[in-house]
């Protein structure tokens, strides 16, 4: 009898609270082509509302620890570990005040899910570990393949995981540790493989890149425009997104614009809206808050919209693009990170990171009155960009398959 392929994914919170909406998505691939999952998400506060997962798909809980005295037990409960590694760790990524408190609660924690993890691989049969992070999940399973070297892990790296310039420390935690550890190391975008390969190059033999994908679900319509350009923002409101910047440019257009914005806690939009100055009368502002992506992509399907629009100052490859061209919606962002891998004459405009919100806005109104939005071989095109670079059926396929190569057989001990 054959031994069951299992697939060992570490998440952040998925498929609990909020958040890796696109890993959705990947997942029913992997439940796919796998005999099992098993998912371990390590950075959940609430499991009251999973989010629904495949027959062969089990979920294990890592709760983590929230107060004081339970960061404190976890630490003293495993000193000796915790203080060899807190000063192997430190002396990789230098000596920092953040960093160090960082790794006072994030080294025990590391060894609590290398437990959990030990003990699932005991009867995995043929597996390959998936961390979804370069985090402290990948981390724990680096640790892990100190005693076992010959396990097989995968780690991909996004934007807040990958690049330097992000972190409140000035640097990512456990890299040189993961990326010695790893047997693939993989990104979503171009950009976050020069960048990686570019500052640890003795690791590039490991390094790929494997893109993201969104489903085929539908197109946005063709036709039926108002008068009022409608634009569209999909995003969290902290800093990093620049929502109050889009705010500025599109005030400062000069074409009826109806701005519709999706993402944000209540609270966040609140402060957001009595930041904003008095609005030109031809401007609407419509909040949507925190929703389902299905009601994103009912949008998306069910009215015409003329373009979304991203003026984050960091990112990855955003999911929100590669969603929206999928529709054969068009993109208005700026040159930052893989941006420009998405973002290209045949789906959208390009613009300067770096520019004052009057001349973003002289940009959009001069883009905008060229008509590409609203024609309809040019919304073809963009959606053709995305079956040919972004398609979930091709993308997955090729991660499932390199997943494959990883996988292997062994009779793992008991710690």
């Amino acid at each position: 009898m054959s031994q069951l392929r299992t697939l060992v994914l570490l998440t952040q919170k998925y498929p609990f609270e909020s958040g890796e909406e696109f890993l959705a998505t990947e997942l029913t691939h992997l439940e796919q082509a796998f005999d099992r999952v098993i998912i371990i998400p390590t950075a959940v506060r609430d499991f009251s509302h999973p989010r629904p997962t495949g027959k062969n798909t089990q979920v294990r809980i890592v709760k983590n620890p929230e107060s004081a005295k339970g960061i404190a037990t976890a630490f003293i409960s495993r000193f000796f570990q915790t203080l060899s590694l807190l000063s192997s760790e430190l002396n990789k990524s230098g000596w920092n005040l953040k960093l160090l408190k960082y790794y006072f609660y994030h080294i025990p924690f590391a060894l609590q899910i290398k437990s959990v993890i030990s003990k699932e691989l005991e009867s995995a049969g043929e597996f390959v570990l998936y961390s979804y992070w370069m985090d402290t999940n990948a981390f724990a399973v680096s640790l892990l393949k100190q005693d076992s070297p010959e396990i097989k892990l995968v780690v991909k790296s996004h934007g807040g995981d990958l690049y330097n310039e992000r972190q409140p420390s000035g640097g990512v935690a456990f890299r040189e540790t993961v990326y010695a550890a790893a047997d693939s190391l993989i990104f979503i975008s171009e950009h976050g493989y020069n960048y990686a390969s570019m500052h640890y190059p003795k690791y590039s033999s490991k390094m790929k890149v494997f893109r993201l994908g969104i489903e085929d679900n539908a197109t946005s319509p063709k036709s039926n425009f108002p008068q009022t350009f409608q634009i569209v923002s999909c995003s969290s409101l902290i800093p990093l997104k620049r929502v109050n910047l889009i705010a500025a440019v599109l005030n400062n257009c000069r074409v009826p614009i109806c701005w519709t914005h999706f993402g944000g806690e209540d609270s966040a939009i609140l402060a957001m809206n009595n930041s904003l100055p008095k609005l030109r009368n031809d401007l609407e502002i419509k909040w949507k808050g925190k929703v389902k992506n299905e009601e994103v992509q009912a949008f998306y399907a069910n009215q015409p919209i003329d373009l979304l629009i991203n003026l984050s100052s960091s990112e990855g490859i955003p999911v929100s693009m590669m969603e929206a061209i999928s529709f054969g919606i068009p993109v208005f962002a700026n040159a930052v990170g893989g941006i420009s891998e998405v973002v290209k004459s045949e789906t959208g405009e390009l613009i300067p990171d770096g520019l004052a919100a009057i001349e973003i806005a002289s940009r959009l109104d001069q883009f905008l009155l060229t008509g590409k939005t609203r024609n309809e071989d040019f919304r073809n095109g963009v959606r053709r960009f995305w079956f040919q670079n972004y398609s979930a059926e091709q993308n997955h396929q090729t991660l499932i398959t390199h997943l494959n190569t990883q996988a292997f057989t062994r009779s793992f001990p008991t710690e």
